[in-house]
């Protein structure tokens, strides 16, 4: 990271991360945390071991790490993520314009009496916004436009 950030300042960092691995000890476990609250990950996908079959693992090890201590640290994982990635968005991501790929009509629309979508932005992170006036708002050369208008909401 310290030899990517001064290059592409406003790279997305992502990783996957599984609680619970064969073998896994609590010290593991906290330096995974300790990693997650180093980098501050912009996305990340997590989830409890679970043993498959035809798998290297399933033929060479045991899966000794007990269901509800996976869970548990899953859980642990999981909200080191999610506090990390809003404190992160807050800090760094609000205000900011950004280039968005407009998905569609957000289920969350209307449910304030406010049409909304959702789209994603170019370090692919999920956003929602407001309609207004049947037509979506965006710069372009320093100039509001409606890029998009009599859409349906």
């Amino acid at each position: 990271l310290n030899e990517v950030l001064p290059r592409i300042p406003d790279v997305a960092i992502s990783s996957d991360f599984i609680a619970g691995f064969c073998g896994e000890t609590e010290e593991e476990h906290q330096d995974t945390l300790s990693l997650m609250e180093a980098v501050r990950y912009d996305q990340a996908f997590m989830f409890a071991y679970s043993m498959r079959e035809k798998t290297h693992a399933h033929q060479v090890w045991q899966d000794d790490v007990p269901q509800d201590v996976k869970q548990r640290r899953l859980r642990e994982i999981i909200d080191v993520f999610q506090r990390n990635v809003h404190q992160k968005n807050d800090e760094l991501e609000v205000g900011k314009f950004r280039c968005v790929l407009v998905e569609g009509e957000s289920k969350r629309s209307n449910k304030d009496g406010v049409a909304s979508w959702q789209g994603r932005t170019d370090q692919n992170k999920r956003i929602f916004f407001p309609v207004e006036n049947e037509g979506v708002l965006c710069w372009e050369d320093t100039n509001l436009r409606t890029v998009m208008s009599g859409m349906t909401t």
